[in-house]
Formats: structure tokens, sequence, C-alpha cells
């Protein structure tokens, strides 16, 4: 890459897509996506941590849809979305388990 792309900085104005040579525009696609997953972790994170706490009715909200509605412009449909994908998942065994316990019967 050219030491003096501005593909990777990030607060650099966004440059002319059409100008922006290959390497530079593949390595802005697999950066921009590494950022964007360590945003969604930490959104996760916080979320979880909100209702763990009970941050909604500590702050005069009626649960933690309404907290973040408000606090972050977003519509209940999302804010429900946000909440439910910070939940804890089950973890499912998997089937080399399973097979190895129906083996082991």
């Amino acid at each position: 890459m050219n030491t003096h792309s501005t593909a990777l900085a990030p607060n650099a104005p966004a440059p002319g897509w059409p100008d922006l040579a290959d390497v530079d525009l593949l390595r802005t696609l697999v950066e921009t996506e590494r950022r964007r997953r360590r945003l969604d972790a930490a959104m996760r994170a916080a979320v979880a941590e909100a209702e763990r706490r009970g941050l909604a009715a500590d702050t005069g909200y009626r649960d933690t849809v309404d907290l973040l509605t408000d606090l972050l412009r977003i519509s209940t449909h999302e804010a429900r979305r946000r909440i439910e994908y910070a939940a804890p998942q089950p973890r499912s065994r998997s089937r080399k388990v399973w097979r190895v316990l129906a083996a082991a019967s």
C-alpha cells in the first residue's frame, strides 16, 4: 500500500472511490469490516450490561427498549433486536459430542 494513502485513516475525508487504488479499496473493505465487528461486539456487551444492571428502571425508563429508543434514536424494532442479540445464547452440543455420547451408551 502507498504510504500516502488515506484509505485506512479513520478521520480522513472519504476518498473519491473511482480514484482509489484496487489494493487500497480491498484493504478498506477488510479494515471497515474489522471495525464494524468490533463495534458490534461493544454494542452487544453494553446492551447486555445495561439489561443486567436494570439501567432502564434506574434512569426512569419503562424498560431497556424505551431506554435504547430514546438514547440511541433507534426504532422499537431495532432496540428489541439489539437486546435479543445481546442476550446470552444457549450453547448446543455439537454433533460430534452427541456421536461420542451415543457410542458410549
